[in-house]
């Protein structure tokens, strides 16, 4: 079967991935340097996006480009030990204020805290 481009159907995936990652179009149009009317066209499906932009959001929302372009892909799987990717993907969408926050409470807990080994 013959793959058929529909921007619509891209504008869609774009959107319901913004919305399941609780992004606002503000928050989403920060992230990728555009403007809200950009967003705002790309998601009717009424203008394209660029491969680096295509390529940004797959990052930001942690699916292959694939998916947001044919809808067939499924999400990428995090690496194993993916802590830190889930920390990351939670910060998206913490404001400036929220993570500087964040950040003095690891500075604080952080010396305190004891972790044991699985072998003791």
């Amino acid at each position: 079967m013959a793959f058929s481009f529909n921007q619509k159907e891209v504008g869609k995936r774009i959107r319901d991935e913004r919305l399941k990652n609780k992004l606002t179009i503000e928050k989403l149009c920060e992230l990728l340097d555009v403007s809200p009317s950009f967003i705002g066209l790309v998601e009717r499906g009424t203008s394209g996006i660029s491969l680096e932009k295509l390529c940004r959001l797959s990052e930001i929302f942690h699916v292959s480009t694939d998916y947001l372009i044919k809808g067939t892909a499924t999400e990428m799987k995090p690496a194993e030990n993916s802590a830190l990717d889930a920390l990351n993907a939670y910060l998206y969408n913490s404001t400036e204020e929220e993570i500087l926050f964040i950040l003095s409470l690891v500075k604080f807990i952080k010396p305190r805290v004891e972790i044991k080994s699985k072998d003791n």
